[in-house]
C-alpha cells in the first residue's frame, strides 16, 4: 500500500527512487478530486522528503497537463503552468510538494505511449485494437501532444539521472502530432486500415473532461544535458513494433 512506501524509503539503500505512481485518468480525477490530490499531489511530497532524509535521488514523473494548451508555441520549463482540469491541477500540486520537500529532486514532465499488460490500456493499444477489429473511433484533429514512446522516455530518464540533472525538465518527443495523425501513423507502421476512424474535434467530445488542446512541449533543455535530439513521436512507433513481442512475453500475454 502507499502507506508502506515511506518506511521502505526511510530504510535507505537505494541510489535512485522513481515515482511512476499516478491517478492518470482525467475523468476519474474529476470524479474523485480528493483521491486525485492525495495520490498525485500529497504522496509524492512525502516520498520525496523520505528520499532527501535517506540521501537517495528522487525522480518524479509529471505531465504536460499542467499547462492549459492555449499557447501556439511549445511550452518551455520557464512558462507558468495553468492546468484546466483536476488531473493537471493535482499533478501540479505534486510538483510543488516534491520541490518543497526535496529541492534536489528531478521532475520530468512527459506524455508517453506504450504497450499495456492488459492489451487494452493506452493510446497505442486503442488505435491498434480499433483498426484490427474495425471499431468505429474518432481521431481528434485539434488535440496535439508531444507523445514519446516509453522506451525512449526511459532512455532519457537514465541519461538525465546520469547527468545529475535536478529540477524540472520536459521529457517528450521533439515534435507534436494530433491524435488523428498519430492514429494514421500507427496504421501505417502496423499495416492496418484506417477506414473505421473518423476525423473529429476534442471540442465536440463533451463526454471527456477538460484538457488543453495544444500541449506541445519544448525539449531544448533536456537535449542540452543529453547532448542529442529527442526522438519524434513517429520514430518511436517502429521501436514499439520491434519490442512488442518481447514485452508481451514479459507480461505473459500473446503478441497479436
Amino acid at each position: 500500500s502507499a502507506d508502506e512506501i515511506d518506511g521502505i524509503l526511510q530504510n535507505g539503500g537505494h541510489d535512485v527512487v522513481i515515482n511512476a505512481i499516478a491517478m492518470a485518468s482525467h475523468e476519474r480525477c474529476e470524479k474523485e478530486p480528493a483521491e486525485a490530490l492525495r495520490v498525485n499531489g500529497t504522496l509524492p511530497g512525502r516520498w520525496a522528503a523520505a528520499c532527501a532524509s535517506a540521501g537517495m535521488r528522487f525522480v518524479h514523473i509529471s505531465t504536460d497537463a499542467v499547462f492549459d494548451g492555449e499557447s501556439e508555441s511549445p511550452y518551455s520549463e520557464d512558462d507558468s503552468p495553468h492546468p484546466v482540469g483536476g488531473y493537471g491541477s493535482s499533478k501540479l500540486a505534486g510538483e510543488g510538494a516534491v520541490t518543497t520537500a526535496n529541492p534536489e529532486a528531478l521532475i520530468l514532465r512527459t506524455n508517453f505511449y506504450g504497450w499495456s499488460a492488459s492489451g487494452g490500456t493506452g493510446i497505442l493499444d486503442f488505435f491498434v485494437n480499433a483498426f484490427r477489429q474495425g471499431t468505429a473511433i474518432t481521431g481528434f484533429t485539434d488535440y496535439r501532444v508531444s507523445s514519446l514512446y516509453v522506451g525512449d522516455l526511459v532512455d532519457a530518464l537514465v541519461g538525465a539521472v546520469t547527468s545529475d540533472a535536478r529540477g524540472i525538465y520536459h521529457a517528450v518527443a521533439s515534435d507534436a502530432a494530433s491524435k488523428h495523425d498519430f492514429g494514421l501513423a500507427v496504421a501505417t507502421e502496423f499495416g492496418l486500415k484506417t477506414s473505421s476512424m473518423t476525423p473529429g474535434t476534442l471540442a465536440d467530445a463533451t463526454a471527456l473532461s477538460a484538457r488543453g488542446r495544444n500541449l506541445t512541449l519544448s525539449t531544448s533543455k533536456l537535449e542540452g544535458i543529453l547532448g542529442r535530439p529527442m526522438p519524434t513521436s513517429f520514430s518511436g512507433l517502429a521501436r514499439a513494433r520491434a519490442e512488442r513481442t518481447a514485452l508481451m512475453d514479459y507480461f505473459g500475454q500473446s503478441a497479436l
